[in-house]
């Protein structure tokens, strides 16, 4: 996993982000990190947030998973 900027994200928030940038659908995250869908989502809208995001593309740039 690239290395992102630790004092903004929880762990979790950046497993997420992570399996997204692998383009990994909510759905297969939640059975990744076996937790629910709604979950995945409430922690990719922090994870947003956080990053001052406003979509998926968006936040990979900004934690530099793409440039």
């Amino acid at each position: 996993m690239k290395k992102i900027d630790d004092s903004k994200l929880t762990k979790r928030e950046a497993e997420v982000l992570h399996l997204l940038a692998k383009g990994m659908t909510r759905e297969e995250i939640a059975n990744r990190l076996y937790i629910s869908s709604e979950t995945v989502k409430m922690h990719t809208k922090n994870l947003y947030k956080k990053l001052n995001a406003k979509n998926k593309i968006d936040a990979l740039i900004k934690s530099k998973m793409i440039l």
